[in-house]
């Protein structure tokens, strides 16, 4: 049974058809069940699986060891656990990364860069920037899940991210600590689709990081494409804290792009035009999670991901968060937005 299954799995991981039938067809019912069944606990169900699967995969190692009469059948057993999780990880959500990408889906290509139009991109990235900073001290998590939920309820079919439900809820990490160590600031547990949101995250980030994991759970794949549609989700807001950090967030993360297509003299005339308080925004934040992170922890996990991420089609690897911006360059007039800016 489990070799059948996994054959099916592999064979749609190599099938972009196959797998785009998944995500439109299969894995909404799958997400819908499999969050339903661990919206009663709080914490973490995904963290405990995995914990008990690595300790059952080692005693099935040892027993390989030790048992030499019978060693064969406890490989077996070994291979066969080995075979299920596969199974379970692509079939619960990661033949999300096989699927059509977000040009293909929307029908359309990515726009290219052209100097005048980018510099209309920057004037008004600086000018939503200093217009929506605010000092963001606190953050109403209801509020925000709310607000998140509601905007990517409206979003046209053919985006084609599940529909919202109302016990998807973001988890309390076991771990938080490692997690903080290696600068995760969230990850979705494949095991029942759960959303965790890493507890140090500033109240200025969690709105987008947020809408960032919320959208993995809707079945986008891609952190490019969860970063675009967190921003398009937070810059929509009515709260001026959740629009400010969609600013921001992008800011972080398309920084070095802004760096390198600009050069460093009109990259520095550019961050001279944004408020002081935006910049000093950046430096907390980053000693903030620096104090938090272990450096040689970091660099294992960093490139463990960045394995992991090519190895599902994600071909740039952990330096895919970035490419958001353009994204954001060709999709930013997707569909209106029910509030619009303010500033």
């Amino acid at each position: 049974m489990v070799i059948v299954l996994f054959l099916l799995v592999l064979w749609c991981r190599h099938s972009i058809p196959a797998a785009d039938w998944y995500a439109q067809h299969l894995y909404p019912v799958i997400s819908k069940v499999l969050t339903w069944i661990a919206s009663p606990v709080g914490f973490s169900l995904t963290e405990i699986v995995i914990v008990i699967l690595i300790i059952t995969f080692l005693r099935r190692v040892i027993r390989i060891f030790k048992d030499r009469e019978h060693w064969k059948k406890n490989l077996w057993h070994a291979v066969r656990l080995l075979l299920w999780i596969y199974v379970w990880f692509y079939g619960a959500w990661g033949l999300n990364y096989s699927r059509s990408d977000i040009y293909t889906r929307l029908g359309a290509t990515a726009t290219p860069y052209e100097e005048a139009e980018f510099q209309e991109f920057l004037t008004e990235f600086s000018e939503q920037l200093n217009a929506n900073w605010c000092r963001t001290d606190e953050v109403d998590p209801d509020a925000i899940e709310q607000d998140v939920k509601a905007w990517y309820g409206d979003l046209p079919v053919e985006a084609g991210l599940c529909r919202p439900r109302s016990w998807q809820h973001p988890k309390r990490p076991l771990f938080n600590r490692l997690y903080s160590a290696v600068g995760v600031l969230g990850f979705i547990g494949p095991v029942f689709d759960e959303m965790h949101l890493n507890r140090d995250l500033t109240p200025l980030e969690y709105p987008f990081v947020f809408a960032h994991e919320y959208s993995h759970v809707l079945g986008v794949s891609g952190e490019a494409e969860a970063n675009f549609w967190a921003f398009e989700a937070s810059r929509a807001s009515a709260s001026q804290a959740t629009r400010y950090s969609a600013w921001y967030m992008l800011l972080t993360y398309s920084w070095r792009n802004i760096e390198s297509l600009l050069g460093d003299e009109a990259f520095q005339a550019w961050t001279a035009t944004l408020r002081p308080e935006i910049l000093e925004d950046l430096q907390r934040t980053g000693d903030y999670w620096r104090d938090l992170r272990w450096e040689s922890l970091a660099k294992v996990q960093k490139r463990w991901y960045d394995a992991f991420l090519r190895g599902n089609r994600i071909a740039d690897g952990t330096k895919n968060y970035s490419q958001v911006l353009r994204l954001v360059l060709t999709f930013s007039d997707l569909h209106d937005h029910e509030h619009g800016e303010e500033g």
